[in-house]
């Protein structure tokens, strides 16, 4: 099934949101003759059996959209925000050294937030943001307490990539609330942004507390809550085995022995 109304006002009238700008193609070399994979891999933690739904696609990654907003927002908005940052996105994929004052940093956040949460409802039952917080960033962007975001340099020749890892976190403590529920309430999401490496965690259950797991101490935490600048040009650069650990990070959290299953 189709997402059928916006995921950020609930109204009709769909349109097609890309990803990554649709401008920025011009500024980066690409490769049409290449072909890019989008679907996903469903399974159960610790299980052998999983449900692969893989599609590969022609021409260049960037190109890549998602119909889960309305024209309304897309092109009004959406638009501005993202225009807005342009400067800072093309540096990301430019030199990458740019010092951002407080307010950049935070729209930058909120862009990252917003594309978080256009492209976790590619499937309508796979999306762990709760309604009200989709609502509340649509109408006055307001990115929720439970979304921590991450950024830092990479030296990988990507420019462009994205992958989500989503399940269903509880503790003991609240382990009522979960039982019978199997739809997500945690998400971990890494993409590729120039030569930026961004990487969202959110979980809405407040007792749930693992992103040690991730290793993210060579990553800047952009705090939501505080103005804050950021700097380019002294972020961490991650080298290919420490990208790979934070994409896999929930994945490998889910199959460890720090996890059961509710029966």
């Amino acid at each position: 099934m189709k997402q059928k109304l916006c995921i950020f006002c609930g109204q009709s009238g769909m349109s097609k949101e890309h990803f990554w700008p649709n401008w920025i193609r011009e500024h980066i070399k690409k490769d049409n003759s290449k072909k890019y994979i989008r679907g996903s891999v469903q399974g159960v933690p610790k299980g052998n059996e999983i449900e692969k739904n893989e599609h590969y696609r022609s021409g260049d990654v960037t190109t890549i959209t998602f119909r889960t907003v309305c024209k309304s927002c897309n092109n009004g908005w959406m638009s501005k925000l993202e225009e807005d940052l342009k400067p800072i996105i093309l540096n990301s994929i430019g030199n990458c050294d740019q010092l951002l004052s407080e307010s950049e940093t935070l729209w930058l956040a909120k862009w990252i937030t917003m594309k978080t949460m256009v492209s976790e409802h590619t499937k309508l039952d796979r999306h762990s943001t709760p309604k009200s917080d989709l609502l509340n960033f649509g109408a006055n962007r307001i990115i929720p307490k439970h979304f921590k975001i991450y950024v830092a340099k990479h030296n990988s020749p990507k420019i462009a990539d994205y992958s989500r890892t989503t399940t269903r976190l509880g503790t003991a403590a609240t382990i009522h609330l979960h039982l019978n529920k199997i739809s997500p309430n945690t998400q971990a999401v890494s993409f590729y942004l120039g030569k930026l490496f961004i990487f969202v965690f959110s979980c809405t259950d407040p007792t749930v507390n693992v992103l040690g797991e991730f290793k993210l101490n060579q990553m800047t935490y952009i705090k939501n809550d505080k103005e804050d600048r950021l700097n380019f040009k002294t972020l961490n650069v991650l080298d290919e085995h420490e990208q790979r650990n934070i994409i896999l990070g929930l994945e490998k959290f889910i199959d460890s022995e720090k996890t059961g299953a509710i029966t």
